[in-house]
């Protein structure tokens, strides 16, 4: 009845089912191939269905053939690993008579990107009804995988990839522009509250903007006025300290020359006056040389 099925994935009474080849970006509409040996990456806040790598087939006919004469239906839960970084997903079933692949809508609510490998275990898929008298070969605890056996607190996820993954193996969607806003609305209590309040803080914001901006032109064209009106007054007064300097030199200059030529004047008649006198004294002492 699980058709591509491994027995590795067989639980104690339930069956783990994969990820499968097909995506499809809730956020850009594009429905992407998941090669063998890929990773689908899950951005914080992005929902994306995915196919089951597993084909179910419920139908009468073919639980006939296994010798079974009841309809049969399937109870499908996520792994708790999966639970644990930060997916949310609801639980679902197989209706009876039901043949063919599963989907399943997952969202990152946590703040990282999370990689998913190709076939990696997701899902658990408990058939009913069970007999009574049917029990596990082996109880959770016992096997090696049972990470979670006695646990306290919280524990971290022990899913394991490399811790090195090439961008060539890699599957995921295009750097498209996400609506925040429309994602927080489409999640749901209290992500829908959270997101009805950003939408009003940004328009208030929007608001603030729009004052600041013309508050910020008006400033501008003060300041620009204030800056044509400093440099009118800064040339007026460089005009008139140019025009005083000009004429506070012409004056000096006058005034040195005048004081130039008085002092000049007064220094010659000193001059003059020196050599009159010595020419005056000399012709005194004349008559006593003769009459010595």
């Amino acid at each position: 009845m699980i058709i591509k099925g491994s027995r590795e994935c067989v639980r104690q009474n339930s069956y783990e089912l994969r990820l499968g080849d097909k995506v499809k970006f809730d956020s850009t509409g594009e429905e992407m191939d998941i090669p063998e040996g890929y990773f689908l990456e899950i951005e914080p806040g992005d929902f994306v269905t995915i196919a089951s790598y597993e084909k179910l087939d419920f139908k009468r006919e073919t639980l006939a053939l296994l010798g079974k004469r009841t309809n049969l239906t399937g109870l499908i839960t996520p792994t708790t690993t999966m639970m644990r970084e930060g997916f949310l997903f609801t639980t679902t079933k197989a209706d009876p008579g039901f043949r063919g692949t599963l989907n399943w809508g997952i969202r990152n609510s946590s703040t990282k990107s999370v990689r998913l490998k190709h076939r990696e275990r997701l899902f658990k898929l408990t058939l009913y009804e069970l007999a009574e008298d049917e029990v596990p070969d082996r109880l959770y605890g016992e096997s090696e995988g049972d990470s979670y056996q006695e646990s306290d607190g919280i524990i971290p996820s022990a899913r394991m990839i490399p811790a090195v993954i090439p961008d060539s193996k890699i599957v995921c969607r295009t750097a498209r522009k996400i609506d925040p806003n429309k994602q927080l609305l489409e999640a749901g209590y209290p992500f829908s509250h959270i997101g009805t309040e950003l939408i009003d803080l940004h328009g208030k914001w929007g608001v603030v903007s729009k004052d600041v901006i013309l508050l910020k032109n008006e400033f501008s064209k003060m300041q620009t006025a204030l800056q044509e009106k400093i440099e009118i007054e800064t040339k007026t007064l460089s005009d008139k300290l140019a025009e005083v300097s000009e004429s506070l030199s012409t004056k000096m200059k006058e005034f040195f020359e005048e004081q130039f030529e008085s002092f000049f004047a007064r220094k010659m008649l000193r001059v003059y006056g020196t050599i009159v006198a010595i020419a005056s004294f000399g012709a005194s002492t004349q008559p006593f040389r003769n009459m010595e």
